[in-house]
């Protein structure tokens, strides 16, 4: 069984080493692009050699074993393999050097690895380059190694290998009626993999089709924006149709319009102003290496696409039409969709939690770019007070401070941290009065992390009861409201800045796991900003949301389909640490994350007809706070709801307009009980929308038990009444996997 699975791990490595190439992981596309480069047999064998070798060495040196099986330490190697097997004449002299040369390459790709990846850059096919140049420079002095002369005789060679019928099929291919940039692009997909030939072209394009339309229709702009570039400046388009620096430009625009950022309109924007850097890039290149008598293969391509995705990391204001992938998928259209779904959950997924420094209901009397104060530079802040049901912020008159609702209230910490600086000893003011040259009155700043900070201002003098140094915990007392400094009434101020000094300036951050209520209404965010009037108070976290939704590594749940026992599902994590669920045994697996706010699936593989994707369905987006009638919302992946020949026709357009949503909703309707609870009830649906408008619903039922238990109620396809359940199973728990 362990030879077995090895064998398995080792065809993986070796197909994924060819697909890897267009930054592919398909199967089909590989085995097509496996074919392409026995197009020249010996190129292909000792493209295969090649990978062999550094696969397996890779494989016996101990190093990751999903890093070797998704190819990204073989695809280099097959580079070197496939151009020393096309410059060199087949022999036993050759299959020596070629064995060496992959076991260099491999090396060359692990150290860039390590080196590259302290700037979060891949290496691409640098090491391809260094190990390619190492033997045409090195083979100078080596004598038994004679130049091939195969594509000189391309028809007796052909001939040779498959009668007249292959030579005709070659004819046919070699002129066929259509234009010349036309044949020079599929030329360039086939000089990819050393083959000089527009059938080889034409295969790749199929299987590059096939495995993304994204990607395919990147490669179609990224090259005729350089066929457009070169006509306009004068330059031979057609010396590319010989040399194997063509599909530099196809792959450019593969990786800079839809691999390593979001394919967008944007991005789509950049691909088309970046050929023309690199037709620059590969002009100027070409005449410094022909000093050295090599060629330039796939620098060009690799100079763009560090630079541009090194430029993109050093931006200090992310844009949302132009953002690298967060969490990178099998193809471009996944990372798309996943992007579109979980915008908004991805996003605060960066975010650390701070959350309202204080307990209860409070008002936002003036919130950013507020009507006072909160201008400029500070204009990201917020100043509380209380209101009572008449809409007032104090008893009586309101002439002294203690008439106020929120004077000498309990300020506390929003998050954990230390405390930074602290201002005290300023008196409060009269009502009406300020205190214009201590304007921050008594304050507090919290240190949270590298630049992240946060600020309570106008405590009470004499209320704060930590020091310079202090660590504290989210929610212990550091103060009272008072109305210190330039307050005219007790308020409280509270901005986050990325500097530790009392009155810096103010940092535009959102505020987690609150409640607005307004209209009778409430409205629950894991992460936001509250406005001006609005009513907030934090989440409450109820107790079996929280123990029903809390998944850690080791957690073992056993799943009942209509009274009877069918599969059971494990938490675990991976080495990225994120955390998922996974039924083994039908191969289905549910990504999610989870914080005090909820409980977020965020991406689902497996059977869609399965359990798990009715649980990842029914229950997408549930919050741990129950507010009767509150509504939560989320959009998932269009392509798990949607066949196959429309999903086809929305990639092409994906960039640029997505037309097929599935809009989540759940909703809360029933606790039994407010004070003793044995169970909370909810609804959800998923809305199938084509060009805004709904085509279909599905809808359940769930029920969640303080037992720790969910039910699901739904109907199927034939309208049947179905039910599952989902019980956590009272075992220990593994420690080895938390």
């Amino acid at each position: 069984m362990v030879k077995e699975h090895k064998i398995k791990s080792l065809l993986n490595a070796i197909l994924n080493s060819y697909s890897q190439i267009f930054f592919s992981e398909n199967k089909f596309f590989a085995v097509l692009l496996f074919f392409v480069t026995f197009l020249d047999f010996w190129a292909g064998l000792y493209g295969l050699l090649s990978v062999l070798t550094a696969n397996i060495i890779a494989f016996i040196l101990g190093y990751d074993k999903i890093t070797i099986k998704k190819g990204l330490y073989g695809f280099n190697a097959l580079l070197v393999g496939l151009g020393t097997g096309i410059m060199f004449v087949p022999g036993f002299e050759l299959t020596v050097v070629v064995i060496f040369a992959a076991l260099l390459t491999l090396f060359i790709t692990v150290a860039l690895q390590g080196i590259l990846a302290k700037y979060a850059l891949p290496y691409l096919s640098i090491p391809f380059l260094f190990g390619i140049w190492a033997i045409i420079l090195a083979t100078k002095d080596f004598s038994s190694l004679g130049l091939s002369e195969r594509g000189i005789y391309t028809y007796n060679e052909l001939y040779a290998l498959g009668g007249k019928n292959l030579v005709t099929l070659y004819d046919w291919f070699s002129n066929m009626p259509v234009l010349e940039s036309v044949k020079i692009y599929f030329l360039s997909l086939g000089a990819i993999f050393f083959q000089n030939n527009i059938l080889a072209g034409i295969i790749t394009a199929i299987g590059l089709l096939y495995y993304s339309r994204i990607a395919f229709s990147l490669s179609v702009i990224g090259f005729w924006s350089a066929y457009l570039f070169y006509n306009l400046i004068g330059a031979d388009f057609s010396a590319l149709a010989y040399t194997f620096i063509g599909f530099n430009y196809i792959l450019t625009s593969i990786a800079v319009g839809g691999y390593f950022v979001i394919p967008s309109e944007r991005s789509y924007l950049w691909t088309v102003i970046l050929l023309p850097v690199t037709v620059i890039v590969t002009a100027s290149l070409g005449y410094i290496f022909a000093v050295w008598q090599i060629s330039i293969y796939s620098l060009p391509f690799n100079i763009i696409v560090l630079l541009f995705i090194y430029v993109l990391k050093l931006r200090t204001e992310k844009n949302e039409k132009l953002t690298d992938v967060f969490i990178r998928q099998k193809t471009p259209e996944k990372s798309l969709y996943l992007y579109h779904t979980g915008k908004e959950e991805l996003k605060n997924k960066n975010y650390f939690p701070i959350n309202l420094p204080f307990i209860g209901s409070w008002a936002v009397m003036q919130a950013h770019n507020g009507k006072y104060t909160h201008k400029d530079r500070w204009k990201h802040a917020w100043d509380f007070i209380i209101k009572d049901e008449n809409d007032k912020q104090y008893k009586d008159k309101g002439d002294y401070c203690k008439d106020y609702f929120c004077y000498e209230k309990p300020v506390i910490a929003p998050a954990a941290g230390v405390i930074a600086e602290i201002t005290d000893g300023i008196p409060d003011n009269k009502i009406g009065d300020v205190n214009i040259l201590q304007n921050w009155g008594n304050s507090v700043v919290i240190k949270h992390g590298e630049y992240l900070y946060s600020q309570v201002s106008h405590l009470k003098e004499g209320s704060i009861k930590v020091r310079k140094g202090d660590f504290v915990r989210k929610g212990d007392i550091i103060g009272r409201v008072g109305n210190s400094g330039h307050s005219p009434y007790p308020h409280l101020h509270f901005q986050m800045q990325i500097t530790p000094y009392v009155g810096s300036e103010t940092l535009d951050y959102p505020l987690y796991n609150f409640v607005i209520k307004k209209n009778n209404k409430t409205e629950l965010f894991t992460f936001g900003k509250p406005e001006e009037n609005d009513l907030v108070e934090p989440a409450k976290i109820d107790d079996i949301l929280s123990n029903a939704f809390h998944f850690i590594p080791g957690k073992k749940l056993q799943i009942i389909k209509n009274g009877k026992e069918t599969q059971q599902w494990e938490v675990e994590k991976d080495i990225w640490n994120q955390t998922f669920i996974i039924d083994n045994e039908n191969n289905t697996k549910i990504y999610f994350y989870e914080n005090d706010s909820g409980l977020f699936l965020t991406n689902y593989y497996g059977d869609k007809e399965s359990e798990m994707f009715l649980f990842f369905t029914a229950l997408y987006n549930v919050r741990k706070s129950f507010y009767k009638n509150t509504v939560t919302e989320g959009i998932i992946r269009p392509d798990l709801f949607f066949n196959k020949p429309v999903m086809i026709f929305q990639d092409f357009f994906a960039p640029f307009y997505i037309f097929l949503k599935s809009e989540y909703k759940l909703k809360y309707t029933e606790k039994d009980d407010d004070f003793m609870p044995d169970f909370i009830k909810a609804e959800s649906q998923v809305s199938k929308i084509i060009f805004g408008k709904i085509k279909e619903t599905l809808k359940f039922k769930i029920t969640i038990y303080k037992s720790g238990k969910t039910e699901i109620k739904y109907f199927d396809k034939n309208s049947t009444a179905q039910t599952i359940a989902i019980l956590p199973l009272k075992k220990h728990i593994n420690l080895a996997k938390l």
